[in-house]
């Protein structure tokens, strides 16, 4: 205002008017009668100045001209305005206000004699005026001063709007002031009591005060709050009336205090009982085992949970490297949770066992279980870890040369570049010595319950042994098995091969086996079947085929190598020798569920070629001194040895028919047809077809069962035959097997 005043008087100065301060603050002194030349008022003008500069009189100005009547004019400044009010102290009806005061003249100069209006709404829509307020008092305070007052008789849990004016002795009020907008305090939670007690944790339950609350906050301390640490907790909202503290020392004594929050967050707090934790703490998990799967990649842990107050499961970390993290007690871990070593949180449920797929082969996994109560309180962690292995594939294309005269056996194969299930190496031309690292080589004097003796090692990248013969001209058995570096590693069921060039696939029990002849052994090299991969042909049992009459099962599968996919061997007449392996168990040939007769007689026994859901008996010849079903065959895959009760003489019917339809296109499908029968006495037998007329077309060739099958190929004369129906005829011990098949062009 004091502006005002100085751009009031410069107004005067075209006029011939001169303004003269008066010294010391006394009033300012205004010549009378001055006449402004040339000015623009005339005699009569009736111009009335009233000018508020200062704290002195008011002069007149009028006439003709401009001037002026004696007397002195006031100059008035206006109170500054409060720019800021904080809460300094607050209660459930109380909010004590404090700002700075501002001086008689904006920010200088003291008050004396002057008022302070406070209004306060908590209508947050209160139109706010200097001339409106529920309060005024007198004052008297140096600019800058601190000044205080105490709103009383509010309501709890409530947001007031306030603001302060300041005005002088003649009421001339400040302009504005800065707007407060503080809650007062929520009263103390009503009827505080514990609900839960723990080893662990403290819940203490309430029910809402009057005038309600923003939320809750619950302290604990074991030294009464006298230094120390305190633990909390908080609800989530004003609705929630329970409240659990997380992470206490068992067997302590414990203070709580239970406070009210308002929407700022502030607290009116109430001491509630002391109590005792529980002794002890959450149990650790019992009897951890943990099993690895490999060739699905997976391990399963098991446990026992100990029974303890307010179980609520079992939090698992996983990692691959070595879990260093810790569990804090009363935090929530949720699934996924990784921690800063790199482990996982990848279950929370209360159960005994855990499955974790997706594990990395060759690569440690590592597992810490933490018990957890309701409250979040976590036991010892109980650790473990687990390697996933899986023994490096055979070697495929196994071969041997015994030079005539020569003393070592010259062994050699394929390279191995993948693991048992055919996966690959992650460096096929260099593994790591946890996916290859180096080839024994074992001999024996027999294959029927050999007793392999080690005989040397070759390095990895090795393709090629000799092995030195003992006894030339005798006859001996060598095995070349894939090892990795892992501590006591498993082997894939490698092949063998006898210094006569024979190739072997023995059975886990030791005597089931196939025999692929010198003559034929070429078929497991890359050139010699039509996959164009070196093979390797493993020895299987099929358990679960032990039912009804069946009493042996075996599998022999041809596989490609590295990819370990299966391959088809092409059929070479009878040229695969199969003996089948069958028990004996009190006399009786087990497990079986025919009659006892047929059970207990060798000469029941038949042998069956599976494909599929299709089975077709083969018979075999049934050596009982050696437990054995003997087959000549070019079949190489699922056999099996089951009681039937068998014709003492030569038998045939159409179910030893292959297929009843020819397609002679060279596909390899249903190409020829071959008829198995039962000759259990070596009988001799032949076999023709005739067409429809009766008329001679071929005789049939030997089958792929050797003295107990023919085949025809839907040819005379080497040519195929026109499309239509011919008859066959089996004759042998004096009797004929005749019906029909279909050749389909």
């Amino acid at each position: 205002m004091r502006a005002t005043a100085l751009a009031l008087l410069a107004l005067f100065a075209p006029l011939g008017l001169r303004a003269e301060p008066k010294l010391a603050g006394g009033p300012m002194s205004v010549p009378r009668n001055l006449v402004a030349s040339g000015g623009g008022l005339s005699s009569g003008g009736g111009l009335n100045l009233d000018s508020v500069v200062g704290e002195n009189s008011v002069s007149t100005a009028s006439g003709a001209g401009f001037a002026t009547s004696p007397g002195l004019m006031s100059l008035i400044a206006q109170p500054g305005s409060v720019t800021s009010i904080t809460a300094v102290t607050k209660d459930t009806g109380t909010l004590a206000l404090s700002w700075v005061s501002p001086g008689l003249d904006g920010f200088a100069g003291n008050v004396v004699a002057g008022f302070y209006r406070i209004d306060a709404s908590s209508d947050p829509l209160h139109a706010f005026d200097p001339t409106v307020f529920v309060t005024e008092f007198a004052t008297a305070a140096a600019a800058g001063s601190t000044q205080t007052y105490a709103l009383t008789g509010l309501l709890a849990n409530t947001t007031y709007y306030s603001r302060i004016y300041l005005s002088d002795a003649r009421k001339v009020v400040s302009e504005t002031s800065a707007p407060s907008v503080e809650s007062s305090l929520a009263r103390v939670p009503a009827a505080p009591a514990f609900t839960g007690v723990a080893a662990s944790s403290v819940t203490i339950s309430w029910t809402l005060p009057a005038g309600g609350a923003e939320g809750f906050n619950l302290d604990a301390s074991s030294t009464n709050f006298l230094g120390g640490a305190v633990v909390s907790s908080r609800t989530p909202s004003g609705t929630v009336v329970t409240l659990t503290v997380a992470g206490l020392l068992p067997a302590t004594t414990y203070f709580f205090n239970l406070g009210s929050l308002n929407w700022q967050g502030q607290g009116d707090f109430a001491s509630v009982l002391t109590t005792v934790t529980l002794p002890g703490g959450v149990p650790p998990i019992l009897n951890l085992a943990v099993a690895g799967d490999a060739l699905n990649r997976r391990a399963t842990l098991t446990w026992t949970t100990p029974a303890f107050p307010n179980a609520a499961g079992v939090t698992i970390l996983v990692s691959t490297n070595p879990i260093a993290a810790s569990l804090t007690g009363g935090t929530t871990y949720p699934l996924g949770t990784v921690f800063a070593d790199g482990s996982v949180v990848e279950s929370t449920a209360p159960t005994s066992s855990y499955v974790q797929a997706a594990l990395a082969l060759d690569a440690t996994a590592y597992f810490s279980l933490y018990s957890r109560d309701a409250t979040n309180a976590y036991s010892v962690a109980v650790s473990t870890f687990l390697v996933l292995d899986l023994p490096p594939m055979a070697p495929a294309g196994l071969q041997g040369a015994l030079p005539s005269g020569a003393t070592a056996f010259l062994l050699n194969w394929a390279g191995v570049a993948s693991n048992l299930d055919g996966s690959g190496f992650a460096q096929p031309s260099s593994p790591t010595a946890w996916e290859l690292d180096h080839y024994d080589v074992y001999r024996a004097t027999g294959i029927v319950s050999a007793n392999w003796v080690w005989i040397g090692s070759a390095p990895a990248s090795a393709l090629a042994y000799a092995a030195a013969v003992p006894v030339p001209g005798a006859e001996y058995y060598y095995r070349v098995v894939s090892r990795d570096a892992f501590p006591g590693g498993l082997s894939d069921s490698a092949m063998a091969i006898d210094t006569f060039g024979d190739l072997w696939a023995v059975h886990p029990d030791l005597i089931t086996r196939l025999e692929i002849p010198a003559a034929l052994a070429g078929v497991v090299l890359a050139g010699g079947n039509p996959s164009g991969k070196p093979l390797l042909v493993r020895a299987s049992d099929r358990p679960q085929d032990l039912s009804g009459q069946v009493v042996k099962s075996a599998l022999f599968s041809p596989v490609a190598s590295p990819t370990n996919q299966p391959v088809v061997l092409p059929i070479s007449g009878a040229g695969y020798a199969v003996a089948l392996h069958y028990a004996v168990m009190g006399g009786f040939i087990t497990p079986s569920s025919v009659d006892a007769a047929a059970a207990n007689s060798p000469e029941n026994l038949s042998a069956y070629y599976v494909a599929g859901s299709k089975a077709a008996q083969i018979y075999g010849r049934v050596d009982p001194v050696a437990q054995e079903v003997q087959i000549q065959s070019g079949l190489v895959g699922n056999y099996q040895v089951r009681t039937v009760l068998r014709n003492a003489a030569f038998n045939f019917d159409v179910s030893g028919i292959s297929n009843r339809a020819i397609t002679p296109n060279g596909d390899g499908l249903n190409d020829t047809v071959v008829f198995t029968f039962d000759n259990s006495h070596d009988s001799a037998f032949s076999g023709r077809v005739y067409d429809v007329r009766g008329r001679y077309v071929s005789d049939m060739a030997p089958g792929p069962v050797a003295g107990a099958s023919l085949s025809w190929d839907a040819k005379s004369g080497g040519r195929v035959v026109p499309h239509g129906v011919y008859i066959y005829e089996i004759r042998a011990e004096g009797k004929t097997f005749d019906g029909t098949v279909v050749v389909i062009r």
